[in-house]
């Protein structure tokens, strides 16, 4: 045999090695692609998977007082707020524990897509583009969106147009976003993930001007009064429909309870007694 036959035995081996190395490492790709795509999709739990686990998962952004915020107890978070009175409310009702997941607020839409939560509830508006990918609730609680500025600018502003030319602050993918865009689509546009960094950046001049809804900016109003005020008779029209639950698409019998506690609680006024209570609640423990 010659040399030359050799060699090319040899290449031959060499090729026919790598290329069955290659295809076992491309199977192994596939199949741990289709394991990452399946986790991706992993539906909510049902009701009756709720009971069975003996818990319901809240997603929540707890920079929102008075509907959410953290206070440390005995070294330990503590979960406050109207939205957790109501998520226990819930959990309560259906007879499970309640478990808190505290993210960021654009996060909480994809995550009951992903199933890793069972429900949000974090002050969020239901809207038609948001009710193309998650189911809501009955209503519970309806607001209005105003402007706060620097306590020293107030006076500049006496109508709604004043806010076309000014840099302003709002929610990552909050609906008050949605809305500056839409009515607004000359201005700057500046998002963040915590309200409270929207309100450091007020007081520090990086922005002209917030848009919240108006129970929580005249939470910050009372805490900061000596540099921002709420423009309160210039109110800012948004087309949405109140604050709701948001859960997984087609998940009834979860959605047929939490309506059921949601009108109980307004018809019998607890509702109105867990807002009143979480302002003063906030106030003070902000103070």
């Amino acid at each position: 045999m010659t040399c030359h036959s050799k060699l090319n035995r040899k290449l031959n081996f060499f090729g026919g090695l790598i290329m069955r190395l290659y295809q076992k490492v491309l199977l192994a790709g596939m199949a741990l692609l289709s394991l990452n795509v399946a986790a991706q999709t992993t539906s909510a739990k049902t009701l009756d998977e709720i009971k069975e686990a003996g818990k319901i998962v809240l997603g929540t952004n707890a920079e929102y007082p008075p509907f959410e915020w953290v206070e440390m107890v005995d070294g330990e978070q503590e979960y406050l707020g109207i939205d957790l009175d109501l998520a226990r409310m819930i959990a309560d009702e259906i007879g499970v524990e309640l478990v808190v997941s505290d993210q960021a607020f654009n996060a909480l839409i994809p995550a009951i897509q992903a199933g890793k939560i069972d429900m949000a509830i974090a002050s969020m508006s239901y809207t038609e583009e948001r009710a193309e990918q998650v189911d809501f609730s009955e209503v519970y609680f309806e607001t209005k969106n105003l402007f706060a500025v620097p306590v020293d600018k107030v006076g500049n502003y006496t109508s709604l147009e004043d806010f076309a030319s000014v840099k302003i602050g709002v929610l990552k993918a909050s609906v008050q976003e949605q809305m500056i865009k839409e009515q607004y689509p000359e201005t700057e546009i500046v998002s963040m993930n915590k309200n409270g960094d929207l309100i450091e950046s007020l007081k520090s001049g990086r922005i002209d001007a917030v848009l919240m809804d108006n129970v929580v900016i005249y939470q910050y109003e009372t805490l900061n009064s000596d540099s921002i005020a709420v423009v309160g008779e210039l109110a800012l029209e948004d087309g949405s429909f109140g604050n709701a639950v948001a859960l997984e698409k087609g998940n009834d019998e979860l959605k047929a309870v939490i309506d059921q506690i949601i009108l109980e609680a307004i018809e019998t006024d607890e509702l109105s007694k867990i807002v009143d209570k979480n302002i003063e609640l906030s106030t003070k423990s902000q103070d």
